[in-house]
């Protein structure tokens, strides 16, 4: 039925190779020689999720076992979901076009918290119900990862459960007690996942702040998982070839996870925790075998800081040995300005110069100290120089409004700042100005998100640089949500719940995004925004308290205190601990588990 839909129907819709799979290298299993059916949701459209790591490492440690299948699902565009819903198709896999109700699991990739209400549709289309109390034991499990799960209250009632850090170990446990537990009840079915370290269920905890457990069985903290070694992630060479371009279309390869540097204002910084290098000749013979098996022309190396890997200069060299002879180009997303130095620049300044990224994100080094952004000026400059002697003349520099004890002079900062990058010869400036949200887990959760009105007020003064810079502002109203979902609780389910009701979808996409129908539903559920967006108190209770990313809270507090007096604190890596608990907590867990 699905494919005589699709054969009648894709030449009414935009970019029909979404939805046919198909690809080289996919995954395709017979059905009646597996246990467990596993639906991979990236509630995104196809060229978003398909350019998502995560995605296709989960997705290839599943499949890499003979009694499970795990497919792709990506949410449709609006012109195909007006067309499912008037022939009553629902939604379904990428490989088998099997709709999502057959399957025994549904794992849900939480990436960015505008993307709730597009979870909300992918379930919705796939006729599941949206209340996880709603579904009966016919109805798969749906479960929910990434770094949105580390405060999973707001979409507490949609999921059978969250995975509270790192997925490639912890995904294996749970297909194992999907397979043991196969035919019993579903809430029989959940306590044992509840179980497994690093698995939150919700029901079993009351709707307090935070949720306590409703008995002795269910842990009063869930602690993050936590992937001991990448070298062990092994990631496919024969990667997926994609039927369309993607958001992000080239080879990307993951040589590190975790940050010690300690921006304040990073989530991603504390909740990955400790920093795990792969080898380098890992990285080396992950790249190649990816770029021979694809035929990409693009190679990026991925973490939160690439060039603090402690062989970079060896990795890039040797890449850029290897790949010489293949026209093959070397990028580095978003390279911090006190690790760039000339060799780097040299190494991705081959073949295509599609312009260097900075992030300075703030215009003064009072401010910088505050966040903890551990880079001067002198910094800044050294590392401009080396770029363009290194043949470069383009240049985007990401900056944030809003940021805790901002003034109007360090905003007058950033004109300075691009004024610099044009007076080192820089021929194309871009400014990126994103406005600060407080985030969980971070010494910034404590703080006040900013109003609209400052914000305009300080696009304002950044405007001022149009004459030397291109600059893009993000959307303030986009923020205001996602800082009211970046700390929500139960209570704001009701306000995402309304918002989708009326219409809300692909809120992350500035050209679709409507404020309008998220403040009617502001409204409708009566919701108090300023105490979402307002400063919290370092004693009060947090709808969060109850996930440990291994970060103390009292840590966060202390790191707090420190940025109001502008105080910064070093990168633990090369100088002293600092007491943040993470390394004590991996290692209590480590040894936990291999006694056991």
């Amino acid at each position: 039925m699905i494919l005589q839909f699709l054969n009648e129907n894709l030449d009414k819709v935009e970019k029909p190779s979404r939805y046919i799979g198909g690809e080289l290298n996919q995954v395709v299993k017979d059905p009646s020689q597996v246990k467990i059916r596993v639906g991979l949701i990236f509630p995104d459209l196809y060229e978003v999720g398909m350019s998502n790591l995560g995605l296709l490492i989960i997705y290839h440690v599943l499949n890499n076992l003979p009694q499970v299948w795990a497919e792709r699902v990506f949410l449709p565009w609006k012109d195909m979901m007006k067309l499912m819903k008037q022939k009553k198709i629902e939604l379904f896999t990428l490989e088998s076009k099997t709709p999502l109700k057959k399957l025994d699991l549904i794992g849900i990739s939480l990436q960015y918290e505008l993307s709730y209400t597009n979870v909300l549709c992918a379930l919705d289309l796939a006729g599941i119900p949206i209340y996880s109390h709603q579904r009966t034991d016919d109805d798969p499990l749906v479960i929910a990862g990434g770094p949105c799960a580390t405060n999973p209250e707001v979409l507490a009632e949609v999921f059978d459960a969250f995975v509270i850090g790192d997925g490639e170990e912890v995904i294996l446990e749970i297909v194992g007690s999907l397979m043991e537990t196969k035919g019993m009840k579903r809430e029989q079915r959940l306590r044992a996942l509840s179980q497994i370290e690093g698995i939150y269920v919700p029901i079993f905890y009351q709707p307090t702040t935070p949720p306590k457990p409703i008995s002795d069985w269910a842990p009063k903290k869930i602690k993050r998982r936590i992937t001991r070694d990448l070298n062990n992630v092994k990631v496919p060479d024969q990667r997926i070839i994609p039927n369309s371009q993607l958001i992000h279309d080239r080879i990307v390869i993951e040589v590190m996870r975790g940050c010690t540097r300690g921006c304040r204002f990073c989530q991603a910084g504390i909740i990955y925790r400790p920093v795990r290098e792969k080898y380098s000749e890992n990285i080396l013979d992950e790249s190649i075998s990816s770029l021979l098996c694809t035929g990409y022309e693009e190679l990026a190396l991925l973490s939160l800081s690439t060039a603090d890997h402690s062989t970079i200069d060896k990795i890039l060299q040797n890449l850029r040995e290897k790949t010489a002879s293949l026209g093959v180009s070397l990028s580095i997303p978003s390279t911090r300005l006190d690790s760039f130095g000339l060799s780097i620049a040299e190494a991705v300044s081959t073949i295509r110069r599609t312009g260097l990224t900075f992030a300075p994100e703030a215009g003064t080094q009072r401010l910088r100290n505050v966040i903890n952004k551990n880079v001067t000026e002198e910094d800044y400059i050294n590392t401009l120089e080396a770029a363009k002697r290194a043949g470069w003349n383009r240049v985007k520099l990401y900056f944030m409004v809003g940021l805790p004890t901002e003034t109007d002079e360090d905003l007058i900062g950033i004109l300075q700042m691009a004024r610099v990058a044009r007076k080192v010869g820089f021929k194309k400036i871009v400014l990126s100005v994103a406005n600060f949200i407080p985030k969980a887990h971070t010494p910034f959760q404590f703080c006040e998100q900013r109003p609209i009105d400052y914000l305009t007020h300080a696009q304002k003064i950044i405007l001022q640089a149009k004459d030397i810079a291109n600059i893009n502002f993000h959307d303030p109203y986009m923020s205001l949500i996602e800082g009211l979902l970046s700390r929500g609780d139960r209570k704001v389910f009701e306000v995402v719940l309304k918002a989708f009701e009326s219409g809300s979808l692909f809120d992350n996409w500035e050209n679709v995004f409507n404020f309008n129908l998220w403040k009617d539903a502001m409204e409708k559920s009566q919701i108090d925004l300023s105490h979402y967006l307002g400063e919290r108190k370092i004693d009060e209770d947090l709808s969060w308290d109850h996930i440990d990313v291994g970060v103390s809270k009292n840590f966060l507090i202390q790191e707090y205190h420190k940025a109001l007096q502008a105080i910064t604190t070093s990168d633990c890596r090369w100088n002293q601990c600092h007491g943040c608990g993470v390394c004590n907590s991996y290692l209590k867990n480590l040894l936990e588990r291999v006694s056991r």
